[in-house]
C-alpha cells in the first residue's frame, strides 16, 4: 500500500497554520525541498522522520501513515472473511464477524451496510427478525442520513424493502406492507440502474458498449427469471407453456450455454416443466427433462469462480458464480434433494430404473 507521507506532512502544516518556510527552517532544508514533498515528487531523508514527527507533536508512525494502513488492511481482512462466510452459508459465523467489525470501525459503511445485510437476511427465525428489528432500522437510519456512496445507500434501502416486507407477514411486528412501500418510492427505477444506463454511455468505445450491453442483457434475464419464481408457489403451479417459452428464450440468447446469471433459472425450470410433464401423465418427457436439470447442475459446478459469455447477444458478460446465492454450495446437492424430497412424485416413479439412474449419476 502507498504511504503518502507528503500529504500528511501538507495535512498536519495546514491544520497548525504552519509555512512551507517555517518547516524548512525548523528543519534545515529548502522550501523548494518541502513542496516536493507535499507533492509527492520526492521524499524526506529516513533520518529526518524522527525531527518531522517531533515538529508536528506526532509519532513517526502516524506521520507514515502505519496506524491507517493497519486500519485498512483490517477492514479488508473484515470484508474478505464476510465474502467467504457467506458464500459458504455460514449466517451466525458471518454475523457474529461483522458485529465485531462494526463496533471496531463504527464509522465505516461499508461495514455497516454488509452487518445489514446479515441482520435482515441471514436470520431466517420469525423471532429472530424481529428482535433485530431496532438494531437494523438504527443501522439504516445512520447509512441514510450520513452517508454519501450511492451505492451503499441504495443498497441499504433493499434491504430494509425486503425486510419490512417479511415482517409485514409477522402478524406481531406491527409492520405492513406499507412501510416496505415507503422504502422502495426512494429507490431508483429500472431504467436509472448501472446495468442500463451503461449500454448508452460509450460513444466512442466500441468493445466497452458491446461488453455493457451483454451485462445488460444477461440482468435483464436474470429479473425475468427471478419474475417467474415470484408468480408462482409451488412447481405444480406453473404454466407449462411458460416454462417452456423461458428455456426456449434462454437457448437462443445463449446457444453456447454461458447462461451466467439465468443459470439457476433455467436448471429449475427443467426440473418444474419435468414435475408438469410428470402430472401430465408423460413419464419419458419428464425423466428428460429431470436429466437436463441434472446435466445443467453438473455444468454450473464445472464453472470456474469466474467466467465471461461467448454467445454473440451476451459475449462479454462476466459472471461471477461465487456471488450468486448458491455461494461455494453445489448445485447438485441441491437438486438431488429437490428430486428427492420436494417434487411431487410418487415412489413408484422414484423407484423406476431411468430415474434411480439419474440420481445415482448426480456427485455430491
Amino acid at each position: 500500500m502507498t504511504i503518502n507521507i507528503g500529504e500528511t506532512i501538507k495535512s498536519m502544516r495546514k491544520d497548525k497554520n504552519i509555512t512551507q518556510e517555517t518547516l524548512a527552517n525548523f528543519l534545515g532544508v529548502s522550501n523548494q525541498s518541502i513542496s516536493k514533498w507535499e507533492r509527492n515528487e520526492t521524499y524526506p531523508d529516513i533520518t529526518m522522520l524522527p525531527a518531522i514527527a517531533s515538529f508536528f507533536g506526532t509519532s513517526v508512525d502516524n506521520l507514515l501513515g502505519i496506524n491507517k494502513i493497519e486500519q485498512e488492511q483490517k477492514i479488508q481482512y473484515y470484508c474478505n472473511e464476510y465474502s467467504r462466510l457467506w458464500s459458504e452459508h455460514k449466517s451466525d459465523d458471518v454475523t457474529a464477524l461483522m458485529k465485531q467489525a462494526v463496533c471496531e470501525f463504527p464509522g465505516n459503511f461499508d461495514l455497516l451496510v454488509k452487518y445489514l445485510n446479515c441482520l435482515t437476511n441471514a436470520q431466517l427465525n420469525a423471532n429472530r427478525l424481529l428482535e433485530v428489528r431496532d438494531e437494523a432500522q438504527n443501522i439504516y437510519d445512520l447509512i441514510q442520513e450520513q452517508c454519501t456512496t450511492d451505492s451503499i445507500r441504495i443498497w441499504a434501502k433493499k434491504l430494509m424493502c425486503r425486510y419490512l416486507s417479511r415482517l409485514s407477514v409477522i402478524d406481531t411486528s406491527g409492520v405492513d406492507i406499507t412501510h416496505a412501500e415507503k422504502v422502495l418510492s426512494g429507490m431508483p427505477l429500472m431504467q436509472n440502474s448501472r446495468d442500463i444506463e451503461a449500454m448508452y454511455i460509450y460513444h466512442n468505445d466500441a468493445e466497452k458498449r458491446k461488453q455493457a450491453c451483454a451485462n445488460g442483457v444477461s440482468e435483464l434475464l436474470r429479473l425475468l427469471g427471478e419474475t417467474l419464481f415470484r408468480t408462482y408457489e409451488e412447481p405444480t403451479d406453473y404454466d407449462e407453456k411458460v416454462l417452456e417459452s423461458f428455456i426456449d428464450l434462454l437457448k437462443a440468447v445463449m446457444p453456447d450455454e454461458d447462461y451466467g446469471k439465468s443459470f439457476n433459472h433455467i436448471i429449475y425450470n427443467y426440473g418444474y416443466l419435468g414435475v408438469k410433464r410428470y402430472l401430465n401423465g408423460d413419464e419419458e418427457s419428464a425423466i428428460r427433462c429431470f436429466e437436463e436439470e441434472v446435466r445443467l447442475a453438473k455444468a454450473f459446478d464445472s464453472l470456474p469462480d469466474i467466467s465471461v459469455s461467448t454467445s454473440p447477444v451476451v459475449n462479454g458478460a462476466i459472471f461471477e458464480k461465487t456471488k450468486t446465492n448458491l455461494g461455494t454450495s453445489k448445485m447438485q446437492s441441491r437438486i438431488k434433494h429437490i428430486l428427492t424430497n420436494r417434487y411431487p412424485l410418487s415412489e413408484e416413479f422414484r423407484e423406476k430404473p431411468a430415474f434411480k439412474k439419474l440420481i445415482n449419476s448426480i456427485e455430491c
